[in-house]
């Protein structure tokens, strides 16, 4: 046994011997995690290599580590486990007891300092044949079956371990307990055994993920390997160095590369076909619009583009309101504010220059009369000014009120009280604009920013109402519900769906 013992001496490390431990010693640390070798020494299983002796292929597989510290847990029954000596080799033992195989191993590993790293490899045919004189002190419940008490017991112990476990079945494992679409056809209490010791990574999905990417990667770990009988060392070999070998992200970045970046860009160009059409949420459609004038709007008809081309979806103009979903029509913005024909009794005549001014004008010219008026001019201006702020804005809104026929003193103090009541100011003098739907809900309604309203199976808010445009007025209208398929239009952001329609402007002029 010298070369037994030289092997056992550059390669085997344990911090103090045991009782048991043939050839073990204290060499100089290797590198990489310490690797348990848990090997199946039953009758059963058919010997590691066809070309080579027993324990000659035992040291041979060592070699393959090249330095790194390992142990070596042969294992039957219960008294049938030796630590570290090849010798006992001789694939004879009467039972397969895999409990007290990971009992020793855990064992050993309590014997390292805190904090060193451990990979498990189990080698084996998972064939489980507990012995009963074994057990007869494990408190094994009256009547219950042994062999499912014993893997219930050693996959409890596998999860206590926190160790990665590592399975390379040898021979054909048993029919028996291989669930439909097993990684490598292994029985359940393999697979059970993997996930116990090495959590979501030992999932089926996860371990035919790995299988088929065959290499062990950071997060994609294969933990399953079969060898059949004629192939041996051969087949051995690269599984123990891959095992052995730190974790690579050579098999993750293949994954990315080869499933997910396709899957994504498959995705990303799925999603931009299905949301590329205008409208989305957040586009705005720009109606302009001549006073006194309706334009009748309808929705989702074939239509010109201002920016060119034709489109299908949105609003568009149509000639004749049957035709149309929607009218809008721009009318003259509040009373009229000339105070044109009202009675000028008891007004002065400065009184009679500011009547028919408009507000910016009246207020400049209210302003040089005070700065710059005579002594009647300047006693004039501070007292209408003082009479306007004293009033109320109903009261202002009802004297401006074209119904009513008020005096032209009071008219002026109304209007005067404009210069310092911006909402009712705004209120007054802004454009407005009427809208009439049709159908079933119809309505008749005046729109201003901020307004909501329903143009067939659109829904808008309305984000301004202005002078100009190539008309007198035009009205903008923000996109708030568009129904989409799976409501995709919704989720998206609002920069994805204008990337798909290639368009710098998310706003377009309804034609």
């Amino acid at each position: 046994m010298a070369t037994l013992a030289s092997v056992l001496g550059a390669f085997l490390l344990a911090p103090s011997p045991s009782p048991g431990v043939a050839g073990a010693a204290s060499p100089a640390a290797g590198q990489g995690p310490v690797i348990l070798f848990l090997l199946d020494n039953s009758a059963s299983l058919p010997p590691l290599d066809p070309d080579e002796k027993r324990v000659e292929a035992l040291e041979k597989m060592f070699t393959f580590l090249k330095g790194q510290r390992y142990r070596l847990v042969l294992f039957g029954g219960r008294k049938e486990i030796f630590v570290d000596d090849v010798s006992r080799y001789r694939n004879n033992g009467q039972w397969t007891d895999f409990y007290f195989a990971f009992q020793k191993a855990h064992e050993i590993a309590r014997s390292f300092p805190p904090g060193t790293e451990f990979r498990l490899i189990l080698l084996t045919d998972a064939i489980v044949d507990p012995g009963p004189d074994d057990w007869e002190d494990m408190n094994v419940p009256r009547g219950a079956d042994l062999k499912a008490f014993s893997i219930q017991k050693t996959i409890a112990l596998v999860g206590e371990m926190k160790i990665p476990l590592y399975v390379i079945l040898v021979g054909n494992p048993p029919k028996e307990g291989v669930r439909p679409g097993d990684v490598e056809q292994a029985p359940g209490f393999v697979l059970d055994l993997v996930r116990a010791a090495n959590g979501a990574k030992g999932t089926p999905m996860a371990q035919s993920l790995a299988s088929f990417f065959g290499d062990d990667g950071l997060l994609l770990k294969k933990f399953v390997y079969r060898v059949e009988p004629h192939e041996g060392l051969k087949k051995i070999e690269p599984v123990v160095k891959r095992i052995a070998a730190p974790s690579k992200s050579g098999v993750e970045l293949r994954f990315f590369f080869y499933l997910v970046l396709p899957l994504l860009v498959f995705l990303v160009l799925l999603l931009g076909l299905l949301v590329r059409s205008f409208p989305g949420p957040g586009d705005l459609e720009v109606v302009e619009l001549a006073l006194g004038q309706p334009a009748h709007v309808a929705v989702d008809r074939l239509h010109k583009v201002e920016a060119g081309g034709w489109g299908a979806s949105g609003l568009s103009l149509v000639a004749d309101a049957k035709d149309a979903t929607v009218t809008l029509t721009y009318q003259q913005a509040g009373p009229i504010l000339s105070g044109a024909g009202l009675d000028m009794d008891g007004l002065d005549p400065a009184g009679r220059e500011l009547l028919p001014l408009g507000l910016d004008e009246l207020k400049r010219k209210l302003e040089q009369l005070a700065d710059e008026g005579s002594k009647e001019e300047k006693i004039f201006a501070l007292n209408l000014d003082y009479m306007a702020k004293n009033m109320t804005g109903p009261e202002a809104e009802k004297l401006l009120n074209p119904a009513g026929r008020p005096s032209a003193v009071d008219f002026l103090r109304a209007k005067v009280h404009l210069l310092s009541n911006d909402v009712l100011r705004r209120k007054l003098t802004e454009p407005r604009v009427q809208l009439v739907s049709y159908g079933r809900e119809a309505q008749r309604k005046e729109l201003g920013p901020g307004s909501t309203l329903r143009v067939g199976r659109y829904g808008f808010i309305v984000t301004d109402v202005a002078r100009g445009g190539r008309k007198d007025a035009r009205i903008s209208l923000y996109y708030d519900r568009v129904p989409s398929l799976l409501g995709l239009k919704t989720i998206l952001p609002d920069a994805f769906q204008r990337a798909f329609r290639f368009r710098r402007s998310s706003h377009r002029v309804v034609s």
